[in-house]
């Protein structure tokens, strides 16, 4: 078995297969954290009293040693399904019964255009987050493009570390996609009591540099002056590994219920994957996800290594989780605008909308 990453998809599926009873070899190869798999949400949330961002492996690596997990650091640059091969950088071919491709996904770029060659800031691994951090030491404000979870948890992160920050966010609220509008206010309201400013409706048209500092433009004509441009617009599903492959991709490589790619011997599991989200027939999905992540790996993991192709569905129900100053919001399940919402609030500090 042949894994390509080593986030919490690749350690889930890893573990599962050594569950399930299969007793044959586990690769798993990936260009970032495949000694020392780390978990990724603490990225965005650190404090003054760390120097450095601490790293939390996903499970000990004794537990991977112990389930004679192989880690290799290296970069997959092609699948061959007939071969059944993957070739890394070096031109190494690693043969697979089967491979699993848990590639997740990549910070989501402003356009050459837009950045004009300005130094912009992006969190997808721990290098950013180092590179963020490091950079918040000498800097008094930072512009923040994006009001989404990773745009405010960042957001929260500078602000707890001194800088002042700006949010810039292209819709008329808070997290539209994934919370109703009274839990929207309630985030925007802690980052109000904790001195965050916010521009919506913001188009960002040009970012360069003045030489003490960096200039951000906006559609509406506004100029704002700040010493670090960090970027939350999303992400892009990895897929390029798949590609090469010729499998089937759409908003994420397309797998059906087993996890199981247009390749019947490949599979992919957690960011990269666009899946059913209610079975093989309902509305193809992707969701950036820890938990789903872990349980798509999981099942992954159970189906690659089924002797008898007995393959188990998935039955995934969506959930999402953020902290931000020490609170946290969760979700379960899906939001949409057609939805009606009924509030409850038990005290100042617990609220729960239904849909």
């Amino acid at each position: 078995m042949v894994i390509v990453g080593a986030g919490h998809a690749a350690v889930r599926a890893a573990l599962s297969m050594r569950k399930t009873g299969y007793d044959g070899t586990i690769t798993m190869i990936a260009a970032d954290g495949a000694d020392t798999p780390y978990e990724r949400p603490p990225l965005s949330k650190w404090s003054p009293e760390n120097d450095t961002i601490p790293v939390k492996p996903i499970v000990p690596t004794d537990q991977l040693d112990e389930n004679q997990i192989t880690r290799k650091t290296a970069w997959a640059v092609s699948i061959d399904p007939a071969d059944k091969s993957l070739k890394l950088d070096d031109g190494t071919l690693v043969p697979y019964e089967r491979l699993l491709l848990a590639t997740g996904a990549r910070a989501r770029r402003l356009s050459d255009q837009i950045c004009n060659g300005s130094d912009v800031h992006y969190l997808r691994n721990y290098n950013d987050a180092s590179a963020l951090k490091n950079a918040s030491i000498a800097a008094k404000n930072a512009v923040v493009i994006g009001g989404g979870f990773i745009g405010l948890e960042v957001a929260a992160s500078l602000t707890r570390n001194g800088v002042s920050v700006h949010i810039l966010e292209m819709a008329d609220r808070l997290l539209s996609r994934a919370v109703s509008h009274p839990v929207a206010q309630i985030v925007h309201q802690l980052h109000l009591e904790n001195g965050v400013t916010f521009c919506f409706g913001a188009k960002v048209t040009d970012l360069h540099d003045t030489g003490t500092a960096r200039l951000v433009c906006l559609g509406n004509g506004d100029k704002l002056e700040t010493d670090i441009v960090v970027a939350g617009i999303g992400s892009e599903p990895e897929t390029r590994l798949a590609s090469t492959a010729n499998i089937a991709i759409g908003n994420g490589i397309v797998v059906n219920d087993h996890m199981q790619t247009s390749s019947p011997d490949i599979f992919a599991a957690g960011d990269c994957c666009s899946f059913p989200l209610h079975g093989e027939k309902a509305r193809m999905t992707r969701l950036e996800s820890w938990q789903a992540a872990g349980e798509q790996g999981e099942l992954a993991g159970r189906n690659m290594a089924s002797d008898l192709n007995d393959f188990a569905p998935g039955m995934l129900t969506p959930w999402f989780w953020s902290e931000q100053y020490g609170h946290v919001l969760q979700v379960a399940g899906m939001s949409s605008t057609s939805l009606t919402t009924t509030e409850r609030r038990y005290g100042a500090d617990h609220h729960v909308s239904f849909g």
